[in-house]
């Protein structure tokens, strides 16, 4: 088998990391980097030449910017050019190169790069999407990193006919966050107490009449939308991913207790049917004696190690959020997108392993981002129940053309047609069915 042979005079570890996430990870390439110029010429591979400048006659030439030189983090000048309404970030100036440096633009945005430095944090201290590159330029509703790629395996392929190229194969991962378990069913007497007294103060004797039957059993808990999740699970064939708030009760966790039988029932049956992760509390985002304690929980219920996880509130920042959960046991996070807008806050459609730019190393964490959230398309973007999947037919499409990955993220309140979710229970089952066309 012929291994792409890629010349770079001097070898770091984001070369390193970038060639593998591109070549390897997705187009599962062999290749081989070297930086001995003289091996690089008396070759008979397939050659790529990352360089300044062109090494020999009929090579790939990708001019290379001074990104993935350097080894600290500073401000870097991004080139743009259009080409057919896409943008090519680290435009390339040498009549003889490929049109931009597909390997730094890439790392530029999946190592997050630009949230290293100073910015607006919105109200809950997380990056916000309209300080990024790809919300400004854009094309943050489209895939670009795989969408570069793919025009690069293209060139390779025309180039070397022989080189062995596994094109990917689209995926669609749905993930669902339990942040409340329940509505009204084991609340426990004080916080069903409180719930009470101000629907009395707000006149909503409605509500009242339905929380009695739910805690006397003659109704089912509004949240509890289980059954429906498993049913649309077996018919459509679906890899779910369940992620189970069980930190302490907060400001910003308001889940039940992980003491609760409810939520310990419930916990067993979702991790029969389908992979469950934790999904770390507000409160524990600084505290990762409160992290691991919350995976230790999970664990014990469901009686199975805990390697995946998604921040509550998506709060993420970045690397040590993804340090702790590494120290914790987690290989898995996803987080990786924004609470405010659809698309991909790191540029990619992939999983992808993270570059740390304060240790500049690559750490054991993979990270898979989302790009749909009901959420941002009911609070952020007041798309109607009805209009949700024309919302987002564009950006599935572009996934699957690409052959991406896509990752929704769901809530089990989100099915329940009640109370800010009328009307919204049949949406997800209508966005699987344009998924699976």
């Amino acid at each position: 088998m012929q291994k792409l042979l890629i010349y770079i005079p001097k070898i770091t570890a984001r070369h390193k990391y970038v060639f593998k996430v591109i070549l390897n990870e997705i187009y599962q390439v062999e290749y081989q980097l070297t930086d001995d110029k003289d091996f690089y010429l008396t070759s008979t591979s397939p050659r790529l030449n990352y360089s300044k400048s062109i090494v020999i006659d009929g090579e790939v030439f990708v001019e290379s910017a001074d990104l993935l030189q350097e080894r600290q983090i500073n401000e870097v000048e991004v080139n743009f050019l259009e080409i057919n309404e896409n943008p090519y970030l680290f435009a390339t100036t040498h009549q003889e190169s490929y049109h931009h440096d597909l390997f730094a633009a890439t790392f530029y945005l999946i190592s997050r790069y630009e949230e290293y430095f100073p910015h607006l944090k919105d109200k809950y201290g997380r990056y916000k999407a309209s300080e990024s590159i790809a919300y400004k330029e854009g094309f943050l509703k489209r895939p670009i990193v795989n969408i570069w790629g793919q025009e690069f395996i293209t060139v390779l392929q025309d180039k070397y006919p022989e080189l062995q190229i596994n094109k990917p194969k689209f995926e669609y991962i749905s993930t669902i966050d339990i942040d409340n378990a329940y509505l009204y069913k084991g609340k426990g007497f004080v916080r069903f107490l409180a719930f009470l007294i101000k629907s009395v103060l707000s006149f909503n004797f409605s509500e009242i009449k339905q929380a009695v039957e739910v805690v006397f059993r003659k109704r089912k808990d509004p949240y509890d939308t289980y059954s429906l999740q498993f049913n649309l699970q077996k018919k459509y064939d679906l890899n779910v991913k369940y992620f189970v708030l069980l930190g302490d009760y907060g400001l910003n966790d308001k889940n039940l207790s992980h003491t609760n039988s409810n939520v310990n029932s419930l916990i067993k049956r979702l991790a029969d049917l389908a992979t469950v992760g934790i999904h770390p509390s507000f409160g524990s985002n600084k505290n990762i004696v409160n992290l691991q304690e919350e995976i230790k929980r999970l664990e014990y219920i469901q009686k199975r190690e805990v390697t995946l996880s998604r921040q509550h509130f998506l709060k993420l920042s970045l690397p040590d959020t993804y340090k702790k959960l590494i120290a914790s046991g987690i290989t898995d996070d996803y987080t990786m997108g924004y609470a405010s807008e659809l698309g991909f806050r790191a540029g990619i459609a992939s999983s992808f392993t993270f570059y740390d730019l304060d240790m500049e190393q690559e750490l054991p964490i993979r990270i898979h981002p989302f790009a749909i959230t009901d959420d941002v398309l009911k609070f952020n973007m007041k798309i109607s129940a009805d209009d949700v999947v024309s919302e987002i037919s564009d950006l599935i499409d572009t996934v699957k053309k690409i052959d991406g990955t896509l990752i929704s993220v769901w809530h089990n309140d989100t099915f329940s047609n009640f109370g800010q979710w009328k009307g919204w229970k049949n949406v997800y089952e209508e966005m699987v069915k344009l998924i699976k066309q």
